[in-house]
């Protein structure tokens, strides 16, 4: 390919040729004109964040337009925004013919990323971006709604055998890829390797090891929490039968329940404490403050502090198997024309190269989609080793309808036990006829 200095000195001949003959032709010299001004080749954003001018731009660049939710913007302080403007730079300088216009938005509800699109494709289709990153939750109906383009065809080979299982299923949309999971987040384990020395994996380590464990009862609007309707699918617990009505398993369910049972004679749950923990982030904050060796914790807050006295781990499960649940950010394709299609590709697979995912996802807590992504993370092999067996073990969210149906009888047959309402079995049959009604 020739460098831009021949590309400068081959126009200058042909403008020089073509001045003399008009020199010769002329009647009389006119005067030259004032050289435009070179573009400004940055990134942009919404209202909310100033925008530099573009004055006579380039029309051998093309302009793609990202929108992201705020809380990837690269226009702010800290390391996120830092490594995120640092790989577009990077990635104007490898593609001059290319640039990316930036812009944030809320990352849900009114006003939104989704909204925005779902208003901007009626109103005024012109303003849509060539890419999108959303929640995995909303790429599901920004597919429904017609606005996402599939990616089947962009991406590259040997990216399937590079991601993890989970990110594979949420980027899909029916039997076709409509997103690239980038950065995921779950619940898992944490402990105080000072107080255990060793993880428990097993719910016979938990008992085994009596050291405080703080985990919020219930989910959000009374629902099971993730971490204890992982243990009872790692389990082997179904939650639909042969027939794809929900179910329940009443002698695994029963003997989850009396694991907790014994969890409390042990000393290692506190009813009354668990059952003032709202939230995981109430959860953290006591863990944090030193009030238990073990917690479930969301996965964003723990990388997010990277604190060098607790570790992570898998949920303990009956048998060690792990299995978490998985959501996260996924960057979609929106442009309809197959020239910017191919363009903005260039760009998803920049971002999707191991080391700038890894930097990226590791700068915003987000746990990397691909194993290469993971081995550039700065972390301890012992770190790695457990985010990989978590990444590999982790499985997409359960159908909300499916959830709505065994979560609540899973909340309360929990909390019946803790409380020492009801034995384990009493519970986990009144589930199962709940669940059967």
């Amino acid at each position: 390919m020739p460098n831009r200095g021949m590309i400068r000195r081959s126009v200058a001949g042909v403008v020089l040729v073509l001045m003399l003959t008009l020199a010769a032709c002329a009647p009389a010299p006119s005067p030259t004109p004032a050289p435009s001004p070179l573009p400004t080749l940055t990134s942009t954003a919404d209202a909310s964040t100033p925008v530099p001018t573009v004055s006579a731009p380039n029309p051998l660049v093309v302009t793609l337009t990202l929108w992201v939710p705020d809380l990837f913007s690269p226009y702010g302080d800290g390391l996120a925004a830092e490594v995120l403007a640092q790989q577009m730079d990077a990635f104007a300088q490898a593609y001059p013919d290319l640039q990316v216009r930036v812009v944030t938005k809320k990352a849900e509800g009114r006003g939104g990323l989704l909204d925005f699109l779902r208003t901007a494709s009626v109103a005024a289709p012109s303003v849509l971006p060539d890419l999108v990153i959303l929640s995995t939750a909303d790429l599901q109906l920004a597919t429904q709604a017609g606005l996402l383009q599939p990616l089947d065809p962009f991406l590259r080979e040997g990216l399937a055998a590079d991601r993890f299982p989970f990110a594979t299923a949420l980027g899909q949309v029916g039997e076709q890829t409509m997103g690239v999971v980038l950065g995921a987040e779950m619940m898992h384990l944490a402990y105080r390797p000072d107080l255990l020395p060793d993880p428990p994996i097993t719910w016979t380590d938990v008992i085994s090891a009596p050291a405080p464990f703080l985990f919020p009862i219930s989910g959000p609007g009374g629902d099971v929490t993730d971490a204890f309707l992982c243990q009872y699918i790692a389990s082997g617990g179904d939650l639909l039968d042969e027939a794809g009505a929900p179910t329940l398993d009443v002698m695994l369910l029963g003997d989850q329940l009396l694991f907790y049972q014994r969890a409390v004679a042990a000393g290692v749950i506190s009813p009354t404490v668990v059952a003032a923990l709202a939230d995981t982030a109430a959860t953290w904050e006591q863990f944090q403050a030193e009030q238990a060796a073990l917690a479930v914790v969301n996965s964003h807050q723990f990388w997010s502090v990277r604190d060098p006295d607790l570790a992570p781990a898998p949920f303990p499960t009956r048998i060690g198997h792990s299995v978490t649940i998985a959501e996260g950010w996924v960057v979609a394709l929106v442009a309809a024309d197959p020239t910017r299609q191919s363009q903005a590709m260039t760009f998803v697979e920049w971002l999707l190269a191991p080391e700038n995912l890894g930097a990226w996802t590791q700068s915003v807590a987000y746990l990397p989609s691909t194993l290469s992504a993971l081995e550039e993370w700065d972390v301890t092999e012992a770190e790695r080793a457990t985010l990989e067996v978590l990444l590999e073990g982790a499985m997409p969210p359960i159908d909300p309808a499916l959830r709505a149906e065994v979560g609540p009888p899973l909340q309360a047959a929990l909390a019946a036990v803790l409380e020492g309402r009801r034995t384990p079995a009493e519970a986990a049959r009144i589930a199962v006829e709940a669940v059967r009604q």
